[in-house]
Protein backbone atom coordinates (compact mmCIF):
# COMPACT_ATOMS: atom_id res chain seq x y z
CA UNK A 1 0.00 0.00 0.00
CA UNK A 2 1.62 3.39 -0.90
CA UNK A 3 0.15 6.69 0.11
CA UNK A 4 1.77 8.89 -2.58
CA UNK A 5 3.19 12.30 -1.28
CA UNK A 6 2.22 14.37 -4.26
CA UNK A 7 -1.80 13.10 -4.50
CA UNK A 8 -2.14 14.24 -0.69
CA UNK A 9 -0.78 17.50 -1.23
CA UNK A 10 -3.75 19.59 0.44
CA UNK A 11 -3.50 17.51 3.14
CA UNK A 12 0.06 17.89 3.80
CA UNK A 13 -0.68 21.86 4.06
CA UNK A 14 -2.92 21.79 6.30
CA UNK A 15 -1.41 19.87 8.38
CA UNK A 16 1.71 21.89 8.13
CA UNK A 17 -0.66 25.17 8.26
CA UNK A 18 -2.20 23.51 11.66
CA UNK A 19 1.36 22.26 12.85
CA UNK A 20 2.65 26.09 12.80
CA UNK A 21 -0.18 27.62 14.18
CA UNK A 22 -0.43 25.29 17.05
CA UNK A 23 -4.21 24.95 16.04
CA UNK A 24 -6.12 21.66 17.47
CA UNK A 25 -6.33 18.83 14.77
CA UNK A 26 -5.59 15.14 13.90
CA UNK A 27 -5.51 13.02 10.98
CA UNK A 28 -5.83 9.26 10.97
CA UNK A 29 -5.82 6.34 8.67
CA UNK A 30 -7.30 3.26 10.45
CA UNK A 31 -5.88 -0.49 10.42
CA UNK A 32 -6.48 -2.29 6.67
CA UNK A 33 -7.95 1.24 5.16
CA UNK A 34 -6.85 3.81 2.59
CA UNK A 35 -9.32 6.63 3.72
CA UNK A 36 -7.28 9.62 5.78
CA UNK A 37 -9.86 11.97 7.53
CA UNK A 38 -8.66 14.60 9.26
CA UNK A 39 -10.65 16.33 11.89
CA UNK A 40 -10.05 20.32 12.64
CA UNK A 41 -11.23 22.16 15.92
CA UNK A 42 -10.29 25.92 14.78
CA UNK A 43 -12.61 27.80 16.89
CA UNK A 44 -11.83 26.69 20.71
CA UNK A 45 -9.75 24.59 22.38
CA UNK A 46 -10.35 20.94 22.55
CA UNK A 47 -12.43 20.02 25.92
CA UNK A 48 -10.95 18.71 29.09
CA UNK A 49 -13.31 15.92 30.18
CA UNK A 50 -13.63 15.43 33.60
CA UNK A 51 -15.59 12.28 33.34
CA UNK A 52 -15.72 9.94 30.30
CA UNK A 53 -19.37 9.34 31.01
CA UNK A 54 -21.63 9.38 27.82
CA UNK A 55 -18.20 9.94 25.55
CA UNK A 56 -20.01 7.45 23.12
CA UNK A 57 -22.79 10.23 22.45
CA UNK A 58 -20.36 12.97 21.51
CA UNK A 59 -18.66 13.05 17.96
CA UNK A 60 -14.67 13.40 17.01
CA UNK A 61 -11.44 12.58 18.89
CA UNK A 62 -10.37 11.21 22.61
CA UNK A 63 -7.06 11.57 23.69
CA UNK A 64 -6.10 9.74 27.40
CA UNK A 65 -2.81 9.75 29.75
CA UNK A 66 -1.29 6.43 31.12
CA UNK A 67 -2.11 8.47 34.12
CA UNK A 68 -4.58 10.83 34.92
CA UNK A 69 -2.98 14.26 37.11
CA UNK A 70 -3.42 17.90 36.75
CA UNK A 71 -1.08 18.35 34.19
CA UNK A 72 -2.18 15.35 31.62
CA UNK A 73 -6.09 15.05 31.35
CA UNK A 74 -8.00 13.56 28.79
CA UNK A 75 -9.29 15.97 25.97
CA UNK A 76 -12.11 15.59 23.19
CA UNK A 77 -11.40 17.47 19.83
CA UNK A 78 -14.64 18.49 18.63
CA UNK A 79 -14.43 19.49 15.10
CA UNK A 80 -15.49 21.90 13.06
CA UNK A 81 -14.45 20.76 10.04
CA UNK A 82 -14.01 16.74 8.90
CA UNK A 83 -12.10 16.08 5.52
CA UNK A 84 -11.51 13.06 3.93
CA UNK A 85 -8.16 12.09 2.50
CA UNK A 86 -7.18 14.80 0.30
CA UNK A 87 -11.02 16.55 0.20
CA UNK A 88 -10.06 20.44 1.34
CA UNK A 89 -10.40 23.29 -0.10
CA UNK A 90 -7.52 26.00 -0.79
CA UNK A 91 -9.50 28.72 0.58
CA UNK A 92 -10.13 27.22 4.21
CA UNK A 93 -5.87 25.66 4.50
CA UNK A 94 -5.32 29.98 3.39
CA UNK A 95 -8.22 31.26 6.25
CA UNK A 96 -6.30 28.43 8.72
CA UNK A 97 -3.19 30.28 7.91
CA UNK A 98 -4.13 33.66 9.01
CA UNK A 99 -5.78 32.04 12.55
CA UNK A 100 -3.24 32.67 15.34
CA UNK A 101 -6.21 32.69 18.14
CA UNK A 102 -3.76 29.50 19.47
CA UNK A 103 -0.10 30.88 18.99
CA UNK A 104 -0.37 32.45 22.78
CA UNK A 105 -0.87 29.22 24.07
CA UNK A 106 2.19 27.57 25.84
CA UNK A 107 3.36 24.60 23.95
CA UNK A 108 4.81 21.25 25.73
CA UNK A 109 8.61 21.92 27.06
CA UNK A 110 11.70 19.15 25.87
CA UNK A 111 13.47 20.74 28.78
CA UNK A 112 15.36 17.96 30.87
CA UNK A 113 13.67 15.10 28.76
CA UNK A 114 16.70 12.27 28.71
CA UNK A 115 17.70 9.23 27.20
CA UNK A 116 17.01 6.24 29.16
CA UNK A 117 19.97 4.12 30.00
CA UNK A 118 20.63 0.66 29.28
CA UNK A 119 22.08 0.37 33.11
CA UNK A 120 18.51 2.58 34.37
CA UNK A 121 16.08 0.34 32.61
CA UNK A 122 17.89 -3.54 33.29
CA UNK A 123 17.82 -1.70 37.47
CA UNK A 124 14.34 -1.33 37.17
CA UNK A 125 13.52 -4.56 35.53
CA UNK A 126 15.49 -6.47 37.70
CA UNK A 127 13.63 -4.78 40.66
CA UNK A 128 10.52 -5.96 39.23
CA UNK A 129 11.21 -9.21 38.63
CA UNK A 130 12.41 -9.26 42.48
CA UNK A 131 8.52 -7.38 43.28
CA UNK A 132 6.81 -10.03 41.73
CA UNK A 133 8.85 -13.46 43.05
CA UNK A 134 7.74 -11.94 46.48
CA UNK A 135 4.23 -11.70 45.11
CA UNK A 136 3.76 -7.90 45.34
CA UNK A 137 2.01 -8.23 41.64
CA UNK A 138 1.94 -10.45 38.77
CA UNK A 139 2.87 -8.26 35.69
CA UNK A 140 4.39 -4.63 35.46
CA UNK A 141 5.14 -3.23 31.87
CA UNK A 142 8.45 -0.62 32.03
CA UNK A 143 9.03 1.73 29.40
CA UNK A 144 12.02 3.59 27.96
CA UNK A 145 12.46 6.75 26.04
CA UNK A 146 15.01 7.70 23.28
CA UNK A 147 15.69 11.33 22.57
CA UNK A 148 16.78 12.06 18.43
CA UNK A 149 17.17 15.23 16.90
CA UNK A 150 15.06 16.05 13.74
CA UNK A 151 16.94 15.94 10.56
CA UNK A 152 16.84 19.39 8.74
CA UNK A 153 14.73 18.02 6.29
CA UNK A 154 12.37 16.53 8.28
CA UNK A 155 8.30 17.24 7.70
CA UNK A 156 5.63 15.56 10.25
CA UNK A 157 3.43 15.19 7.57
CA UNK A 158 6.01 13.64 4.65
CA UNK A 159 6.74 11.10 7.75
CA UNK A 160 2.65 10.84 8.29
CA UNK A 161 2.09 9.38 4.80
CA UNK A 162 4.89 7.20 5.18
CA UNK A 163 3.86 5.57 8.47
CA UNK A 164 0.52 4.71 6.73
CA UNK A 165 2.18 3.10 3.66
CA UNK A 166 4.70 1.22 5.86
CA UNK A 167 2.33 -0.29 8.00
CA UNK A 168 -1.03 -0.96 7.07
CA UNK A 169 -2.21 -3.11 10.19
CA UNK A 170 -1.94 -0.59 12.18
CA UNK A 171 -3.69 2.80 13.59
CA UNK A 172 -1.63 5.63 12.01
CA UNK A 173 -2.12 9.62 13.45
CA UNK A 174 -0.84 12.92 13.70
CA UNK A 175 -2.74 14.88 16.25
CA UNK A 176 -1.62 18.17 17.71
CA UNK A 177 -3.68 19.24 21.13
CA UNK A 178 -2.36 22.65 22.55
CA UNK A 179 -2.80 20.82 25.99
CA UNK A 180 -0.82 17.51 24.98
CA UNK A 181 1.51 18.38 22.52
CA UNK A 182 2.02 16.74 18.86
CA UNK A 183 1.92 13.02 18.55
CA UNK A 184 1.60 10.96 15.99
CA UNK A 185 2.20 6.85 15.59
CA UNK A 186 1.67 3.67 14.01
CA UNK A 187 0.02 1.48 17.29
CA UNK A 188 -1.05 -1.96 16.66
CA UNK A 189 -3.42 -2.24 19.51
CA UNK A 190 -6.93 -1.70 19.87
CA UNK A 191 -8.35 -1.14 22.97
CA UNK A 192 -12.28 -0.69 21.83
CA UNK A 193 -13.69 -0.45 18.42
CA UNK A 194 -17.51 -0.41 17.64
CA UNK A 195 -18.78 -0.95 13.99
CA UNK A 196 -21.65 -2.34 12.46
CA UNK A 197 -23.24 -2.76 15.82
CA UNK A 198 -20.17 -5.17 17.10
CA UNK A 199 -18.09 -4.50 20.00
CA UNK A 200 -14.38 -5.89 19.57
CA UNK A 201 -11.56 -5.84 21.98
CA UNK A 202 -7.90 -7.64 22.03
CA UNK A 203 -5.56 -8.76 24.31
CA UNK A 204 -2.30 -8.34 22.58
CA UNK A 205 1.09 -9.57 24.60
CA UNK A 206 4.61 -11.46 23.82
CA UNK A 207 7.09 -9.69 21.09
CA UNK A 208 9.66 -10.99 19.03
CA UNK A 209 11.08 -9.64 15.31
CA UNK A 210 10.25 -10.89 12.52
CA UNK A 211 11.99 -12.58 10.35
CA UNK A 212 11.71 -13.27 6.58
CA UNK A 213 9.57 -15.97 6.79
CA UNK A 214 6.36 -15.65 5.04
CA UNK A 215 4.58 -18.23 7.39
CA UNK A 216 3.17 -16.18 10.09
CA UNK A 217 2.19 -19.70 11.66
CA UNK A 218 5.94 -21.02 12.16
CA UNK A 219 7.14 -18.22 14.84
CA UNK A 220 7.00 -20.23 18.23
CA UNK A 221 6.85 -18.94 21.75
CA UNK A 222 8.80 -19.00 24.96
CA UNK A 223 6.42 -20.04 27.87
CA UNK A 224 7.77 -16.38 29.30
CA UNK A 225 5.67 -14.81 26.70
CA UNK A 226 3.09 -17.71 26.64
CA UNK A 227 2.53 -16.17 30.25
CA UNK A 228 2.67 -12.69 29.58
CA UNK A 229 -0.50 -13.09 26.67
CA UNK A 230 -1.81 -15.23 29.37
CA UNK A 231 -2.47 -12.51 31.80
CA UNK A 232 -3.55 -9.93 29.18
CA UNK A 233 -6.29 -12.34 28.26
CA UNK A 234 -7.48 -13.54 31.60
CA UNK A 235 -8.17 -9.79 32.48
CA UNK A 236 -9.87 -9.05 29.49
CA UNK A 237 -12.37 -12.16 30.08
CA UNK A 238 -12.76 -11.91 33.77
CA UNK A 239 -13.15 -7.97 32.97
CA UNK A 240 -16.28 -8.89 30.17
CA UNK A 241 -17.75 -11.34 32.76
CA UNK A 242 -18.16 -9.05 35.08
CA UNK A 243 -19.71 -6.67 33.06
CA UNK A 244 -22.23 -9.73 32.44
CA UNK A 245 -21.31 -9.55 28.82
CA UNK A 246 -22.26 -13.25 28.00
CA UNK A 247 -23.10 -13.34 24.44
CA UNK A 248 -19.42 -13.24 23.11
CA UNK A 249 -17.01 -15.17 20.89
CA UNK A 250 -12.84 -15.30 21.23
CA UNK A 251 -11.08 -16.32 19.01
CA UNK A 252 -7.18 -17.26 19.29
CA UNK A 253 -4.18 -16.40 20.52
CA UNK A 254 -2.64 -16.47 17.33
CA UNK A 255 0.63 -14.73 15.43
CA UNK A 256 0.07 -11.35 14.20
CA UNK A 257 2.62 -9.06 12.88
CA UNK A 258 2.86 -5.93 13.11
CA UNK A 259 5.39 -3.96 11.02
CA UNK A 260 8.78 -5.70 11.86
CA UNK A 261 7.42 -7.15 14.89
CA UNK A 262 5.29 -10.71 15.54
CA UNK A 263 2.83 -10.86 18.82
CA UNK A 264 0.36 -13.02 20.45
CA UNK A 265 -3.39 -11.55 19.97
CA UNK A 266 -6.37 -12.69 21.23
CA UNK A 267 -9.87 -10.80 19.82
CA UNK A 268 -13.15 -10.73 21.35
CA UNK A 269 -16.18 -10.03 19.87
CA UNK A 270 -19.66 -9.00 21.21
CA UNK A 271 -22.92 -7.59 19.47
CA UNK A 272 -23.52 -3.39 21.11
CA UNK A 273 -26.36 -4.60 22.36
CA UNK A 274 -24.46 -6.00 25.44
CA UNK A 275 -23.11 -2.81 26.57
CA UNK A 276 -26.23 -1.64 27.22
CA UNK A 277 -25.12 1.94 27.54
CA UNK A 278 -21.71 1.21 29.20
CA UNK A 279 -19.31 2.20 26.87
CA UNK A 280 -17.58 4.51 29.23
CA UNK A 281 -17.24 1.73 31.53
CA UNK A 282 -15.42 -0.65 29.46
CA UNK A 283 -13.16 1.78 28.52
CA UNK A 284 -12.36 3.55 32.26
CA UNK A 285 -11.83 -0.56 33.05
CA UNK A 286 -9.82 -1.66 30.47
CA UNK A 287 -7.60 1.08 30.61
CA UNK A 288 -4.85 0.73 31.27
CA UNK A 289 -4.59 -3.36 30.27
CA UNK A 290 -2.12 -5.54 31.64
CA UNK A 291 -0.54 -5.27 28.03
CA UNK A 292 0.36 -1.44 29.06
CA UNK A 293 0.30 -1.65 32.90
CA UNK A 294 0.30 -4.48 34.81
CA UNK A 295 -1.72 -6.64 37.09
CA UNK A 296 -2.76 -6.18 39.78
CA UNK A 297 -3.46 -2.59 38.11
CA UNK A 298 -2.68 -0.64 41.40
CA UNK A 299 0.54 -1.88 42.62
CA UNK A 300 1.84 -2.17 39.23
CA UNK A 301 0.83 1.24 38.27
CA UNK A 302 2.82 2.12 41.61
CA UNK A 303 5.97 0.28 40.61
CA UNK A 304 5.78 2.36 37.77
CA UNK A 305 5.38 5.80 39.06
CA UNK A 306 7.67 5.33 41.67
CA UNK A 307 10.60 3.38 39.02
CA UNK A 308 10.45 4.92 35.52
CA UNK A 309 12.17 8.26 35.64
CA UNK A 310 10.49 10.06 32.87
CA UNK A 311 7.29 11.03 32.39
CA UNK A 312 4.94 8.45 29.79
CA UNK A 313 2.69 11.29 29.76
CA UNK A 314 0.68 10.16 26.77
CA UNK A 315 2.39 6.77 26.17
CA UNK A 316 0.41 3.85 26.65
CA UNK A 317 -2.62 6.02 27.21
CA UNK A 318 -5.35 5.74 24.50
CA UNK A 319 -6.77 7.81 21.78
CA UNK A 320 -9.31 7.56 18.46
CA UNK A 321 -12.28 8.55 16.96
CA UNK A 322 -15.51 8.47 18.49
CA UNK A 323 -18.69 8.25 16.00
CA UNK A 324 -16.76 9.69 13.03
CA UNK A 325 -18.18 7.52 9.98
CA UNK A 326 -19.98 5.72 12.01
CA UNK A 327 -17.20 4.06 13.84
CA UNK A 328 -15.59 4.45 17.08
CA UNK A 329 -11.99 3.01 17.08
CA UNK A 330 -9.81 3.62 20.88
CA UNK A 331 -7.00 2.12 20.22
CA UNK A 332 -3.76 2.05 23.43
CA UNK A 333 -0.92 4.81 22.09
CA UNK A 334 2.26 2.66 21.24
CA UNK A 335 4.78 2.89 18.65
CA UNK A 336 4.85 6.23 18.48
CA UNK A 337 6.59 9.68 19.49
CA UNK A 338 6.27 13.46 20.57
CA UNK A 339 7.19 15.93 18.52
CA UNK A 340 8.69 18.95 19.42
CA UNK A 341 10.93 21.99 17.56
CA UNK A 342 13.85 20.69 17.09
CA UNK A 343 13.97 16.83 18.23
CA UNK A 344 11.06 13.88 19.01
CA UNK A 345 11.16 11.32 21.75
CA UNK A 346 10.21 8.29 21.10
CA UNK A 347 8.59 5.17 23.60
CA UNK A 348 8.11 1.89 24.27
CA UNK A 349 7.88 -0.37 26.59
CA UNK A 350 8.10 -4.39 27.50
CA UNK A 351 5.89 -6.76 29.68
CA UNK A 352 8.02 -7.74 33.04
CA UNK A 353 7.19 -11.28 34.40
CA UNK A 354 8.80 -13.40 36.73
CA UNK A 355 10.80 -15.32 34.25
CA UNK A 356 11.78 -11.97 32.40
CA UNK A 357 15.74 -11.37 31.72
CA UNK A 358 16.55 -8.06 31.91
CA UNK A 359 18.97 -7.50 29.09
CA UNK A 360 16.14 -9.53 26.46
CA UNK A 361 13.67 -6.61 27.69
CA UNK A 362 15.95 -4.01 26.61
CA UNK A 363 15.90 -5.49 23.14
CA UNK A 364 12.85 -6.22 23.09
CA UNK A 365 11.89 -2.09 23.42
CA UNK A 366 14.51 -1.26 20.92
CA UNK A 367 13.14 -3.43 18.48
CA UNK A 368 9.63 -2.23 19.29
CA UNK A 369 11.67 1.54 18.48
CA UNK A 370 12.28 0.27 14.95
CA UNK A 371 8.90 0.72 13.72
CA UNK A 372 9.16 4.36 13.55
CA UNK A 373 13.00 4.82 13.34
CA UNK A 374 12.61 2.28 10.76
CA UNK A 375 10.15 4.42 8.93
CA UNK A 376 12.28 7.63 9.72
CA UNK A 377 15.51 6.11 8.14
CA UNK A 378 14.33 3.95 5.49
CA UNK A 379 13.80 6.45 2.13
CA UNK A 380 11.74 3.71 0.75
Amino acid sequence: MTFNNSLYQSLCRLQTVCLKQNIPFVSYRLPHETEIITLVQHHSVPEKLDTLQNIDTKTGFVVAPFFETKEQGVYFLNPDCVYFSNEIEEIYIKKLAENDRFLHLEKSSDTGIQTTSSTEFIANVNLAVQAIKKGEFNKVVLSKIRVEKQSDNFAAPDFFLKLCGKYPNAFVYLMQFPEVGSWMGATPEPLLMIEDETVKTVSLAGTQLATNSSDIKSYLWSSKEVEEQGIVTNFVEELLRSLQIENRSKTGPANYQAGNLIHLKTSFEFPTSELKGRFSDLLRSLHPTPSVGGLPKKEAREFILANEKHDRAYYTGFLGPININEKSAVFVNLRCLQLFDKQFVLYSGAGITASSIAENEWIETDNKMMTMLNAMKNPN
